[in-house]
């Protein structure tokens, strides 16, 4: 590993993962028809997902399939400060969990990709805060 990929291992493993509850759209690009274009939709006031989040992206469960190497446009608001993210991210792994709820067995590891440095420092700050909240029950660094 070179000296700069041990940086951004070290880095990412010292970064906070929560759990939290937000508001979710999922749209999956087409790339081979170049759909670029996104029409970011309403999202209720209210969460739809509960989540696995860290600065890098999320686990979340959802009702449909998705396949490792997917790129995906999300929408998310993140509460109670109605931070409102639009992203696209990839999906780096996937599969279906038998002991879900029928609705919610599918689940996706998704990473970010390219997340402004801006909205990247706003997740930041919500997800702190979201550890402070907890008292610890839903943080864990992550491996």
């Amino acid at each position: 590993m070179t000296g700069n990929a041990v940086e951004k291992s070290d880095e990412r493993r010292g970064y906070r993962r929560v759990s939290d509850a937000i508001a979710l759209q999922i749209q999956i690009m087409d790339e081979a028809a170049n759909e670029h274009k996104y029409d970011a939709p309403e999202l209720p006031d209210y969460p739809t997902h509960v989540v696995s989040l860290s600065p890098n992206g999320l686990k979340c469960y959802h009702n449909e399939p998705f396949n490792e190497g997917d790129i995906l446009q999300l929408s998310m608001v993140f509460f109670p400060s109605n931070l409102r993210i639009d992203t696209t991210a990839k999906v780096v792994n996937a599969g279906e969990d038998d002991k879900a709820r029928k609705n919610d067995r599918f689940f996706a590891g998704l990473s970010f990709i390219d997340l402004e440095d801006e909205k990247s420092e706003l997740l930041l700050e919500h997800i702190e805060q979201v550890a402070r909240q907890s008292f610890g029950g839903a943080v864990k660094l992550i491996n």
